[in-house]
């Protein structure tokens, strides 16, 4: 019995894999340690072949060529630097040997790293940017010649799930210098009002209060929240939206002030009512406290 399963399973995830563009282990963007071990695997017959480029990489690959990931979020290192994308006077046609990705099998290709390790960032950085590359031959065309690679690939690095609302800040204590995530998952909204909501739709109201008391709101209440553009969430697909800020910045805090507290909730773009058109709690963080 247990041999049949696991036949069962291999066939389950080979069949998703080859479903897939891009997959990843761990598998889930809130399962990604940045400062982990990650294995990006990329299945080039899953990529769109609408480009001549994708067509001339996978014919390249059936060929025997290598292939390389080419690399620029959460950072894109310079040239001279060990890990540089591709050297010399054309570099897009001379990628980096140490970018060469393994071949698992046929059309199946892979890449390991340490996120933080490799592109020299936070765990912050890669929250806020996630890692975003391409798959191409170590010459891949240009200067006049046709382009041999993929379209742009991303992979979503989330924070940890914890038993939290489906709208919370990342990380839980911050400065007012550091970059957070305001982060929704529409997914687990118990607000029936609230629930699938659209792309466009996800905006939020903002105020923070100063260490001199006075209060400093984005928008004046929620009824103007969704004609500033500052204010709408950025979806990330499935459910999954987000938006980055660095408090002080995003406040405007006046030079000799400080952020004691930020409040947040969320709320539609077209906002009428409370009762059905915004999240039941506000996301609070307080600075001000030890």
């Amino acid at each position: 019995m247990k041999k049949i399963l696991n036949t069962l399973a291999a066939v389950f995830l080979g069949t998703r894999l080859l479903l897939a563009q891009v997959s990843t282990d761990p598998p889930k963007p809130n399962e990604i340690d940045p400062a982990g071990v990650l294995k990006i695997t990329v299945n080039i017959n899953g990529l769109n072949t609408t480009n001549d480029y994708v067509q001339n990489l996978i014919d390249s690959a059936n060929a025997g060529a290598d292939l390389y990931i080419w690399t620029w979020s959460p950072a894109e290192h310079p040239s001279g630097h060990p890990l540089v994308n591709g050297t010399g006077q054309r570099p897009w046609q001379n990628s980096n040997d140490s970018l060469k990705m393994t071949k698992e099998e046929e059309g199946i290709y892979s890449f390991t790293m340490v996120p933080t390790e490799f592109y020299e960032v936070t765990v912050q950085d890669v929250y806020a940017n996630d890692i975003m590359f391409l798959v191409k031959t170590k010459n891949g065309g240009g200067y006049g010649d046709p382009d041999v690679k993929s379209d742009d690939l991303t992979v979503l690095v989330d924070p940890p799930s914890l038993e939290r609302n489906p709208a919370y800040l990342f990380p839980g204590r911050f400065q007012q210098d550091d970059l957070v995530l305001l982060y929704y998952d529409n997914n687990e909204e118990e607000k029936e009002g609230m629930q699938n909501l659209g792309d466009d739709e996800v905006y939020f109201f903002a105020q923070a209060t100063l260490s001199d008391s006075s209060v400093v709101r984005i928008a004046n209440n929620p009824f103007t929240v969704g004609s500033n553009p500052e204010l709408k969430m950025e979806s990330y697909g499935n459910g999954i939206f987000k938006k980055y800020f660095i408090a002080e910045e995003f406040f405007n805090v006046p030079e000799g002030l400080e952020i004691n507290q930020i409040l947040f909730f969320i709320q539609k773009k077209d906002y009428f009512s409370p009762t059905t058109d915004r999240i039941e709690y506000d996301v609070v963080a307080n600075l001000g406290c030890d």
